[in-house]
């Protein structure tokens, strides 16, 4: 690490993650040295003419060396933002990422007024959240739904565990409940179903994944289309998704089409969509009962 002022640190750092082929170079940068020193961003700026602390220098080489090494920058800093809320992630959780903030954005917007959706009153939806993982999308709909009762679900206690502390950390404890077990099987009926299952091929994992839990990644065994856990939930969901009921799924852009097709299959007569990430990607596929 060179020496001098802030900002020559953070454009080494950048440099040397982007020659890595890190995908935010200045992003992560940034992180690791604001977690280095115990600052905001706001701090950060103010100061980038100041010289680098020096009880600062060898904690923020040790975690570029570490993001370097491949590890996510979430992790090396124990937290990661997901729609305004602060969450703890770490080894054993996947890190939440920006696009399934879209999932949840639509199903707060298309949530009939009967189940506390805009100008509804005050009851709330059933919302079970598949694969809640670190928590993000159940904690993120029970914010944004005062009404609403959440239960998250997920095989890993690792898992579990993080979404715990998330849920005691943002007071929401009260209103979403967590269950060890297998997709929507310790589950009741439930008017909105929200699922970021496992879904990328084995042949697309790739070395910037690879320090994320390998169950939370991959969709099937070698050799399969990644989308073997959403056949086997689809048909638990249309047993239990009341009627009005939303569902929407995280989804690899490659498989919008074969998605679409088991969707239509379980769902008959329900209405059927595409919706679109941060990047214009085929994202997600939703499903609206009436």
């Amino acid at each position: 690490m060179g020496q001098g002022s802030l900002r020559t640190a953070l454009a080494e750092t950048t440099a040397r993650l982007r020659e890595a082929g890190v995908a935010s170079p200045r992003l992560d940068a940034e992180l690791l040295l604001m977690h280095a020193l115990g600052w905001d961003r706001a701090r950060l700026y103010a100061a980038l003419a100041d010289p680098l602390p020096a009880e600062a220098a060898a904690p923020f080489a040790a975690l570029v060396a570490r993001r370097l090494a491949g590890e996510p920058v979430a992790y090396l800093v124990g937290r990661r933002e997901f729609m305004r809320l602060d969450l703890a992630v770490g080894p054993g959780v996947l890190v939440p990422r920006p696009e399934t903030e879209c999932l949840v954005e639509w199903l707060i917007a298309r949530l009939p007024p009967a189940l506390g959706g805009r100008g509804g009153g005050a009851a709330g939806p059933r919302v079970a959240d598949v694969g809640t993982g670190s928590g993000a999308i159940a904690l993120a709909l029970a914010a944004a739904l005062p009404g609403a009762r959440v239960v998250g679900v997920d095989r890993s206690a690792a898992a579990l565990a993080y979404a715990d502390a998330n849920r005691r950390r943002h007071g929401l404890a009260g209103r979403v409940a967590l269950v060890r077990g297998d997709l929507l099987a310790p589950v009741g009926r439930v008017d909105v179903i929200a699922a970021n299952l496992p879904y990328l091929r084995p042949d697309q994992l790739h070395a910037g994944i690879a320090r994320e839990p390998r169950e939370a990644l991959a969709g099937g065994p070698d050799g399969s289309d990644g989308l073997d856990l959403y056949r086997a939930l689809l048909p638990q969901a249309a047993a239990l998704l009341a009627a009005p009921g939303l569902l929407a799924a995280e989804i690899d852009p490659s498989q919008a089409a074969p998605m679409l097709a088991l969707c239509r299959a379980a769902f008959p007569g329900a209405a059927l969509g595409i919706e679109r990430d941060l990047a214009g990607l085929e994202r997600f596929v939703t499903v609206e009962r009436h």
